[in-house]
């Protein structure tokens, strides 16, 4: 497909999250073989981020933490900056000009915008590769974790994409270009680093980040939630809690499915991480994830809203997280 069109040696592979499969595709590319629950891993992807907001769905509960790509590409040593541009066409000379290097893209999009997804709904922070080009045709080829072939987006529909403003994302032609792989580097060090960040920040927050995050948002959707019947759309604010945790490209149970596997191959190799058996204890979190996932579903298929049923559970999972991060934090 795209003959003649796409980066010679980039081989597209569909995974489960867009992002980090596309930062494991473009790794490949280079050389450099990285499983995709070791970027989810070593990203710190696996949060909650809850905020009430004036669009739709106005009661959005977020999975994935905002600075996965950054947090990933600095614990492997790796120089990581958004290239970030309120001009499209500047974008998209600068897409093509890296594609004539021979060097593919990482961009993020809102998928309201790129027609092969076929919806309204906005969901930003979508990161796709741009690995090719067609100048008469004026279309992008790019490789979307989600479609098991590459595809082509008209280049103006990807510059609408590419520039939206919808929460919790600002996108403003963001875009990166790996040019250098010299300092790469996983080893037990940058392994544990990043796991006791990553229980940190779930435990106390991000300080640079605006809103609670982790546990402290978790407590003020638990004290939010009974009020979630008063909202117009309450029923699509329910079904799209359960999509965002199972389906939307979390690889289920809200990243919590893929963390596992990540703790599980790092136990394979380190005898210190295997005796604090940390993916067990993330297999009973999952395991909620997946109840409170079915239980918003339930809720969104019903005429009356009632969301009693989700308390409870959300409080069996406080709980359980506070404790896993209080063990790795206490114990690695």
């Amino acid at each position: 497909m795209f003959e003649n069109q796409i980066i010679p040696g980039y081989r597209h592979q569909p995974g489960f999250h867009c992002a980090s499969s596309a930062i494991r595709n473009i790794l490949a590319f280079s050389g450099i073989q990285v499983s995709e629950p070791t970027i989810i891993g070593l990203g710190r992807a696996p949060g909650l981020l809850y905020l009430i907001l004036d669009q739709r769905p106005s009661r959005l509960v977020h999975m994935r933490c905002l600075a996965l790509e950054d947090n990933f590409f600095q614990a492997v040593g790796l120089k990581f900056q958004w290239k970030e541009t309120e001009n499209a066409a500047d974008a998209t000379k600068h897409a093509k000009e890296a594609v004539d290097r021979g060097l593919p893209v990482l961009i993020q999009t809102d998928i309201a915008y790129l027609p092969y997804f076929n919806t309204d709904q906005h969901f930003p922070g979508h990161a796709v590769v741009i690995c090719g080009y067609n100048e008469e045709k004026g279309e992008f080829y790019v490789s979307d974790t989600l479609h098991p072939e590459m595809l082509a987006v008209a280049i103006t529909d990807m510059e609408r994409a590419r520039s939206v403003s919808f929460q919790p994302y600002v996108l403003k032609n963001k875009s990166f270009v790996l040019e250098d792989i010299s300092g790469f580097l996983i080893d037990e060090t940058v392994v544990r680093g990043a796991i006791l960040l990553w229980a940190e920040e779930n435990l106390n927050g991000i300080p640079r980040l605006s809103a609670a995050y982790g546990l402290g948002s978790l407590k003020t959707l638990i004290k939010d939630l009974i009020d979630w019947k008063e909202a117009a759309d309450w029923q699509w604010s329910a079904r799209f809690t359960y999509q965002v945790i199972e389906r939307r490209g979390t690889g289920g149970a809200g990243f919590r499915t893929l963390y596992r596997q990540f703790l599980e191959e790092q136990e394979e190799q380190y005898i210190t991480l295997r005796r604090l058996r940390l993916s067990q204890m993330m297999t009973i979190i999952e395991d909620i994830y997946h109840e409170i996932a079915t239980v918003f579903r339930q809720i969104s298929e019903k005429e009356v809203p009632d969301f009693s049923s989700a308390i409870p559970i959300l409080e069996k999972l406080l709980a359980r997280e506070k404790d896993f991060y209080q063990k790795i934090l206490r114990e690695l």
